[in-house]
């Protein structure tokens, strides 16, 4: 005798996982983000990648540390704790997602006015 295979339903359809006492998927809140417990404004990145769009600008790739960004805020670019330029956030880009701000732990690519990308390095840190 062989094995016997019995039709299931599809054990990721929302319904029978509530009927078996599951959670709705996304109904769990994040972990706490830093930004919570940091003074209104504050905002550090560190710099991992640099790219430059024809017609565009120069373009940082990194991981948001600590507080918020949104388009159109001047953020302070340092190297090595010496502050070098001031620069304009004119776009914030997430997973191929143009978005209006960032919050600490996302990836992010922000597009920034009056930087060339031999001006900033990988190591370079953003704050306001």
């Amino acid at each position: 005798m062989g094995w016997k295979f019995w039709k299931r339903s599809n054990p990721m359809d929302p319904q029978e996982m509530l009927a078996r006492g599951h959670a709705q998927p996304n109904s769990f809140p994040g972990p706490p983000r830093p930004q919570d417990s940091l003074p209104v404004g504050s905002f550090g990145m560190t710099v991992e990648d640099v790219f430059s769009i024809t017609g565009r600008g120069t373009v940082v790739t990194g991981r948001v540390q600590a507080g918020t960004v949104t388009v159109g805020e001047q953020v302070l670019l340092s190297r090595a704790g010496q502050p070098l330029l001031q620069v304009e956030v004119t776009g914030v880009e997430m997973f191929r997602k143009t978005v209006q701000t960032a919050t600490a732990g996302d990836n992010v690519g922000l597009l920034l006015r009056g930087l060339a990308k031999d001006q900033v390095a990988r190591g370079d840190v953003l704050s306001k």
